[in-house]
């Protein structure tokens, strides 16, 4: 499934809705980063300099991206999509980010190139999750970490089965359970390490180590 122009499902960024959704999307960012900055790799012990790259696959307009630039540990941030008018959103209002066009399942990256790969409300959208997560897995350090967030089963959004079809239903995605969560990161190659429900219980992610070859593995930890 395309998530061409998702970002733009609100309307116009002149529009009231839209600014409203813009509030709404850097609070979620930034709490969100904070989470994900207490988990960042260690930096090399022979490596004086930070040198802590992010990808931030499936950006949209960025927003994380964005705030990764201004942690102390993080060198520099890359945002990655197939929706060229969102990323030249995203370089307008950052134009020190590092925008790539390209497909999250077909990444142009060497394999560990970033000591951080995630997404959030982006894998929902795609007919295979584990196909991109395993991506994400590829580009990223042996002893870095993934991440992802996905719309939450036992929150808020628990109603979407019941409109999966509609056009709002398909903009929300689908929704997982922590163990579906887990389950498609295990089948990707990572061992989860702890998980987050953020936005309001809207969203539920995790934090992920990497393991030695994508398999089929599994559901990692309890549901709750």
């Amino acid at each position: 499934m395309s998530l061409s122009r998702s970002w733009q499902f609100v309307g116009s960024n002149e529009g009231v809705p839209y600014r409203v959704y813009d509030w709404l999307r850097r609070r979620l960012n930034g709490r969100l980063v904070a989470f994900l900055a207490e988990h960042l790799p260690e930096s090399s012990s022979n490596n004086a300099s930070p040198a802590i790259w992010s990808l931030e696959a499936g950006s949209g307009t960025a927003f994380a991206s964005s705030l990764f630039q201004s942690q102390r540990r993080v060198a520099g941030s890359v945002c990655l999509d197939l929706d060229e008018t969102a990323l030249r959103e995203a370089k307008r209002r950052d134009p020190k980010l590092h925008a790539v066009v390209a497909d999250i399942s077909h990444m142009p990256f060497a394999p560990e190139s970033f000591a951080l790969v995630f997404n959030n409300s982006t894998v929902e959208h795609l007919d295979d999750p584990t196909v991109a997560v395993t991506e994400m897995q590829r580009v990223c350090r042996s002893d870095g970490r993934v991440f992802v967030g996905v719309p939450y089963l036992f929150g808020p959004l628990a109603f979407q089965p019941l409109i999966g079809k509609t056009s709002i239903g398909v903009w929300l995605g689908p929704v997982f359970s922590r163990a579906a969560l887990y389950a498609v990161m295990n089948r990707a190659g990572l061992t989860p390490l702890t998980s987050i429900r953020f936005f309001w219980n809207f969203f539920v992610g995790a934090v992920a180590a990497k393991t030695n070859a994508p398999q089929t593995g599994s559901v990692a930890g309890v549901e709750r």
